[in-house]
């Protein structure tokens, strides 16, 4: 193999493979398509209706195949365990003793619900009142009203980001609040079953001898955005045990990483209300005026299997351009 080559496909006939669930959109997929073209074998779990599968997923799917690799899919619950067990037996199978290299979980089920009434101060009424009453006394007659559409027509349509603390969200909350239930499942989906399916793919010796195993928090583990709680708390939940591999599996070779990428249009990103809101404040708050990619996370994903990132274990690492230390 060329130098040239060894570079390109850092992972060709090695033999490893990347896990990766909820692989089938957004950061896994994006992550399942770079790890391919760096001559990785790929194995995803995911949760798709056949229609979808058909249409828009399979051409991705293709795509992984024709790097030359192996792609092996089950559209599965990967939260029942019928589901959970076929998965778990097919990596044991497909890829065996010491072969996953890349375990990643990119599971977004959580419920993103109030805890209460939103009851709050209407600032944006408020805004829109003082605005007409300054433009009446400049001899400009516009009602509240008129200001509003105007500014959701100029923030949707014309795509001016800086009203987006005046315009209207076309994502709302949910109608129901957030229950004990919401809350045990999100916890649980998006908490620690990283660290179970983790702790069992090494408990079978399944992991290579420097496997990563990857998650994804979020700025809202320390911010408190309305409507997040049950998966800030998970996220919370998803550190603690991030670290707790690290620790644990470090003595093992195995290197345990948390990924905070910055706001990105994603399919889970979009469940939580008021995101077309968040988009346009991370566009003018990041230092690239752009959201981050998918494809920006999947690099870095890449280049933290590579030998040269030993040495970093159990780091929450934020992947978004400066975005969370920018004051805007």
């Amino acid at each position: 193999m060329t130098d040239t080559a060894r570079l390109d496909k850092p992972f060709d006939k090695s033999g490893y493979w990347a896990v990766i669930l909820g692989g089938s959109s957004g950061f896994g997929l994006a992550t399942a398509k770079r790890m391919a073209k760096a001559g990785m074998n790929i194995l995803i779990g995911h949760k798709d209706t056949g229609g979808a599968v058909e249409t828009s997923i399979k051409p991705h799917f293709d795509e992984i195949r024709a790097q030359g690799v192996r792609l092996v899919t089950h559209n599965v619950n990967l939260f029942d365990e019928d589901g959970r067990g076929e998965v778990f037996e097919s990596i044991a199978e497909n890829a065996g003793k010491a072969k996953v290299h890349l375990f990643m979980h990119s599971i977004a089920a959580g419920a993103c619900k109030l805890l209460t009434e939103d009851r709050g101060h209407d600032f944006k009424a408020e805004a829109f009142r003082g605005l007409s009453a300054s433009l009446k006394k400049e001899g400009v007659s516009v009602s509240p009203e008129t200001l509003k559409k105007a500014a959701n027509d100029a923030f949707h349509e014309g795509r001016c980001d800086a009203l987006h603390t005046l315009a209207d969200s076309k994502i709302p909350y949910r109608d129901t609040m957030l229950e004990e239930a919401d809350l045990q499942r999100t916890v649980w989906m998006m908490g620690y079953d990283h660290m179970l399916w983790t702790r069992e793919l090494h408990k079978e010796g399944l992991l290579s001898p420097s496997a990563r195993v990857v998650a994804l928090t979020s700025e809202g583990n320390t911010v408190s955005w309305k409507g997040y709680a049950a998966v800030s708390a998970a996220k919370c939940g998803l550190e603690a045990c991030g670290r707790a591999l690290a620790v644990e599996l470090g003595p093992h070779g195995i290197r345990s990483f948390i990924l905070q990428p910055g706001i990105t249009d994603t399919p889970a990103g979009n469940a939580i209300p008021n995101f077309d809101l968040m988009k346009a404040e991370a566009r003018i708050r990041n230092p690239s005026r752009r959201l981050t990619t998918p494809e920006d996370v999947a690099a870095v994903v890449c280049g933290m299997c590579l030998p040269g990132f030993d040495w970093v274990n159990g780091a929450i690492i934020r992947v978004d351009g400066g975005e969370a230390v920018s004051g805007g």
